[in-house]
């Protein structure tokens, strides 16, 4: 966790990166991003709560946490950008789909987009149920492509190509 944390703090100068939840934490932060498991998203949300009023957004990358149960565990804060990056996003090539709602404002989905893309291409969608079509295209597609991919080689070899040419 340490060695993860002091990549990030080395690739993205300026940020912080906390384990607990303290107002100091987050005092003057421009953004907050909760990038934890869906099933740590409610203890992580209920943890940000107290302090969270003072931040212009919350940005979730959890996957299959709505918008509106995140507010909830938020005390009601409604500031919030869903996205959903991709696999390829860890090497800064991937594709983030991301919505927010209207109490978003501009600043703070431009604040969004530029943090997401450090990790590749974002694509604003206009309603949050389409993240989930996002998550099919972009994240379980490229799986589809690899299966295909080594079924070819597979069948290359059983043709009777070395491992190395298949």
């Amino acid at each position: 966790f340490a060695a993860q944390q002091d990549k990030l703090r080395s690739r993205f100068p300026g940020i912080g990166i906390f384990a607990d939840v303290t107002f100091g934490a987050i005092d003057g932060a421009d953004l907050v991003l909760l990038a934890v498991k869906p099933q740590q998203m409610e203890e992580a949300a209920g943890a940000l709560a107290p302090f969270v009023n003072a931040v212009p957004v919350v940005m979730s990358i959890a996957g299959g946490t709505r918008i509106s149960d995140l507010s909830r565990w938020l005390g009601g804060y409604a500031r919030i950008v869903r996205a959903m990056p991709n696999t390829p996003a860890l090497i800064g090539a991937g594709v983030s789909g991301a919505f927010a709602p209207i109490d978003v404002t501009a600043a703070s989905r431009k604040l969004a987009s530029r943090v997401l893309e450090s990790a590749g291409t974002v694509v604003w969608v206009n309603r949050e149920d389409m993240l989930d079509a996002v998550t099919g295209v972009s994240g379980s597609g490229p799986a589809y492509v690899f299966y295909f991919l080594e079924a070819m080689e597979q069948a290359a070899r059983e043709l009777g190509f070395s491992a190395a040419d298949a």
